[in-house]
């Protein structure tokens, strides 16, 4: 039963996805990743009950505490907002929801570091297989944007940089532990497709994340390697500043016009909402309602999905306490740098390209998110092995 469980929860993750497969059973809508993680979830509690570890396993799910955050949190911004987007509301609690009850059967049929890192690499897999499918996918001639970054059927190039990345970082870093050349492959193959998705936040969030990883893990035998990282980093920065600082000036459209308008109505949607945020999904509706009124023009885009900051996305998701939420998860992380480990890296990476992009609660990423909080900020009761942590 347990190895039915694995398979199941190994397809889960190798298709996180498939979310993008909706259909309908009756009138519930909903898509396969829904499907899968439910079936896994049976199979999970029926071996569970076989080995009568339930109560034991109820009683550890209170160690848990990123996951529970969450949910406090989302009760918190139900109960004291008015909700006038209860689709968008729906869509946010069903992500929660399936995104907790598949970290929560990871750690609970994944018990070792071994296992763990298997269930990674095979999520890592199916990323990569994800986006060489995206590259066919945009050399077809679908869903191709005015300037030709990579896609794929998403409709955010940046989301993909987004989903990529992190399994991008966990290749590279344990190849540098392991030394298995896979590792390193699969890590290259990632980084050239998120370059194709000419993601800047991505780029260089990245980058930064792996700079920050060689210089307080590794001890350099020559100047090297600091040469290489020193001259990735002018390189990008040249990069960035001609393809977004550079249009700012030169036109009257950019990303980043389009953020600055963000964060200002942002900030004036914050002065109005400082205690309870807007609730949970209620951000694009309120934009909406309010950016020409702030702005005293027509935005440059009126649906805008999230506030592109993840100091701002907590806020106004979960009001003050999600900040406060957001930056204790950062003290913890800090706390843990003396024996760090990968995923609190990876960890890194969300809140650094999270300063300018947030993509994570509509969609499968609120999953990866979750994750990797959780493996980085928790200690697993079930763990067996503690070396050189995932």
């Amino acid at each position: 039963m347990k190895n039915l469980t694995q398979i199941l929860l190994y397809i889960n993750f190798f298709f996180l996805q498939s979310y993008l497969i909706r259909f309908s059973l009756g009138s519930y809508p909903t898509n396969l990743q829904e499907i899968l993680i439910g079936i896994a979830a049976l199979s999970c509690f029926a071996w569970t009950i076989k080995e009568g570890r339930l109560l034991k396993s109820i009683r550890e799910l209170k160690k848990y505490w990123v996951i529970w955050g969450f949910v406090g949190l989302s009760i918190f911004t139900i109960a004291t907002n008015q909700i006038i987007n209860n689709l968008d509301l729906i869509r946010h609690l069903k992500f929660l929801f399936f995104a907790i009850a598949l970290v929560l059967m990871f750690f609970e049929v994944f018990r070792t570091k071994e296992e763990k890192i298997k269930a990674f690499e095979i999520a890592g897999k199916g990323a990569l297989v994800f986006g060489i499918f995206s590259a066919v996918y945009n050399l077809m001639g679908y869903n191709i944007t005015h300037d030709f970054r990579l896609l794929g059927p998403l409709d955010s190039a940046v989301y993909l940089a987004f989903y990529l990345t992190p399994f991008m970082l966990f290749f590279l870093f344990r190849c540098t532990r392991d030394h298995k050349k896979q590792y390193l492959i699969y890590a290259i193959l990632l980084a050239i497709l998120i370059a194709f998705t000419r993601s800047m936040g991505a780029i260089g969030g990245s980058f930064a994340t792996i700079a920050i990883y060689f210089f307080t893990q590794q001890r350099f035998k020559t100047k090297t390697p600091k040469y290489l990282i020193i001259t990735g980093a002018i390189l990008i920065s040249a990069l960035i500043f001609y393809t977004k600082i550079l249009p700012t000036i030169q036109t009257n459209y950019s990303s980043l016009d389009e953020r600055g308008e963000i964060w200002q109505v942002s900030t004036q949607l914050l002065k109005e909402n400082l205690v309870t945020g807007l609730g949970l999904g209620q951000f694009q509706s309120h934009y909406a309602a309010n950016a020409q009124e702030i702005l005293n023009r027509p935005p440059l885009d009126l649906i805008v999905l999230q506030p592109h900051n993840i100091f701002l996305l907590f806020y106004f998701q979960f009001g003050f306490p999600g900040l406060i939420f957001l930056l204790y998860l950062i003290y913890t992380g800090i706390k843990k740098t003396s024996h760090p480990s990968t995923t609190l890296f990876i960890a890194l990476y969300f809140l650094i390209h999270g300063l300018i992009d947030t993509p994570l609660f509509k969609n499968d990423l609120m999953i990866l998110f979750i994750l990797i909080l959780t493996l980085a900020l928790n200690k697993d009761p079930k763990e067996q092995n503690t070396d050189h942590p995932l």
